[in-house]
């Protein structure tokens, strides 16, 4: 995973600015400490710092190609067969710009963020995928803008100012000395308008072999991030069938999991492991150890969100011993539950059409939680992470082309159903058959509850409540509502300038097992629990 920045001027360099510059492009070297590349001239600042995956020797960035120069964080999927021995994936990008022109991004198979600048017409283009999978900022400094992979990058020096998120699916064309206004260029969700039942599309199987398969591309070490549940486990066990013919210089994949000592995920992913042959590394970490992490992980994934802090942590811990063990890419089965309505509160859902709004809700804020948390607490260990079940033509499928009725699960017509079932039944004959009867566990409960409750436990105690007592006066904006969405507050506030938490930060006061607001309001138990966690779930319901 590779870090990117961009200045665009509006003036002519100064001291001062280029010392800052250098001081952004310093805090991307994590996500990309391999090589690093820049190019200036009268009217740009452009660097890359990166992670090589994909033809090692091809150099660094940026990528000067024709009239272009321009630098790419993310994997370009498209068949390139005149890839040069000294270029990437990535180099595709600037000849879809001369090909297409601004429609370059819908002709892209990937995920992206780039920064694309033409010498000859001074044009300047910026563009992110369509769902968010790689993160992008920008924000005013020294007259111009600049643009950036991280917050903290886009944000290093007092002279930045209205850090703000480039959202999925966005893109802005203007020229040196104007401002960016962004315009959508994918609109990847249709409608429903007719709920008339239609038959599931029958190429979900084929679309995933192909996703996971293309997804392998890469010269270096990789793995598979498994928790021996039912997303994972689908990747994983493609991933086993295809590896030795796409993969031969490390044809036995290689997976990994992480949780307290006997939590969940552990013992099940021993046991897809075994199942499908895997050469299998279990990490434990203690909760003593995750605590210690807790400042380290808002600020490498830059979010404030309780559910999100909760489920980084053990993840960045894991990002740790990737690196260690010289792994730089894994495949991860992020994208799922949104997609396939696969969290337990959607066992809950009252209809098709609200799963239809949830589903898109879920989807259009998916880039501010799961994909913030897999990319940056992976990316600032040097560890990229590919998600399969984020390909544009299975996020097609899920979201236009399957009806609703196969999501829903609890309150399925025909009488109830388990979470993803129609998911399950259709990958059956694939993976071990006890997966498919596993149900659904968020990740920061399924690596232990013990974690969850170590948090509010030590939050309990670090945060006086005559400061709690101050929390709407100190963050009027998303008010913290418990002692431990105060702690995690309080870290971003001191990592990040203030302004920051209103428009680079999503956050879900109201959720519960990863809802959305309205969504938190199906069961009338839910409102009454604070904690957002997948075990609330089940304690209200009981509890009513």
């Amino acid at each position: 995973m590779c870090g990117i920045l961009a200045f665009v001027k509006k003036k002519p360099f100064e001291g001062k600015t280029a010392s800052a510059l250098e001081k952004a492009f310093a805090l991307l070297k994590p996500r990309g400490p391999d090589e690093q590349g820049a190019f200036h001239n009268e009217d740009i600042f452009m660097a890359h710092s990166r992670l090589s995956i994909i033809n090692p020797e091809a150099g660094p960035q940026p990528i000067l190609q024709g009239n272009w120069v321009i630098c790419v964080n993310g994997e370009i999927y498209n068949k390139n067969p005149n890839l040069h021995h000294a270029e990437t994936d990535c180099h595709l990008i600037p000849k879809y710009l001369d090909k297409y022109g601004l429609d370059a991004m819908k002709h892209l198979d990937g995920v992206f963020a780039f920064v694309a600048y033409n010498r000859d017409t001074q044009q300047v283009v910026v563009a992110r995928d369509m769902i968010g999978v790689v993160p992008l900022y920008y924000c005013d400094f020294e007259g111009g803008t600049q643009f950036s992979s991280l917050l903290a990058s886009c944000i290093a020096t007092e002279s930045s100012v209205g850090a703000q998120i480039v959202r999925p699916g966005y893109y802005a064309s203007f020229k040196v000395g104007e401002s960016p206004t962004f315009k959508r260029w994918a609109r990847p969700y249709n409608p429903w308008s007719d709920l008339t039942l239609k038959n599931a599309p029958g190429d979900m199987v084929s679309l995933m072999i192909d996703s996971v398969s293309k997804r392998l591309m890469g010269d270096v070490p990789w793995g598979v991030l498994l928790s021996g549940g039912l997303d994972s486990t689908i990747v994983a066990t493609i991933a086993a069938s295809v590896a030795k013919e796409l993969r031969p210089d490390f044809p036995r994949v290689h997976t990994f999991c992480i949780g307290l000592r006997d939590s969940p995920d552990i013992e099940w992913a021993k046991k897809v492991a075994k199942e499908l042959d895997t050469y299998h590394v279990s990490v434990e970490y203690t909760v003593e150890e995750g605590i210690a992490a807790v400042r380290e992980v808002v600020r490498a994934v830059e979010t404030y969100d309780v559910t999100t802090i909760r489920a980084s942590v053990p993840m960045w811990l894991l990002g740790r011993v990737l690196k260690r063990r010289g792994i730089k890419m894994v495949l991860s089965g992020e994208g799922s539950d949104e997609l396939f309505a696969g969290y337990l509160y959607n066992l809950y859902c009252p209809s098709e059409t609200d799963m239809v709004v949830e589903c898109t809700r879920k989807m259009v804020q998916l880039h501010g939680y799961d994909c913030q948390r897999t990319n940056k607490a992976l990316g600032d260990n040097g560890v990229e992470a590919r998600v399969p079940f984020l390909d544009k033509k299975i996020v097609d499928l899920a979201m236009n082309r399957l009806h609703p009725r196969y999501k829903m699960s609890g309150t399925h017509p025909d009488g109830p159903k388990p979470e993803k079932w129609w998911l399950r039944e259709t990958f059956a004959n694939i993976i071990p058959a006890d997966v498919t009867e596993r149900t659904k566990a968020q990740f920061s409960d399924a690596v232990g509850s013990e974690w969850i409750d170590a948090l509010k436990t030590h939050a309990e105690g670090l945060v006086p409540d005559k400061l709690f007592a101050r929390a709407d006066e100190l963050y009027p904006h998303n008010t913290p509502m418990t002692k431990e969405a105060f702690w995690y507050r309080h870290i971003f506030a001191d990592t990040f300038k203030a302004h920051s938490s209103e428009t680079t930060a999503l956050y879900t006061a109201d959720s519960i097992a990863c809802s959305t607001g309205p969504a938190s309001k199906w069961h009338g138990a839910f409102k009454r629990h604070l904690d957002p966690s997948g075990d609330a779930i089940q304690r209200a319901v009981e509890e009513e």
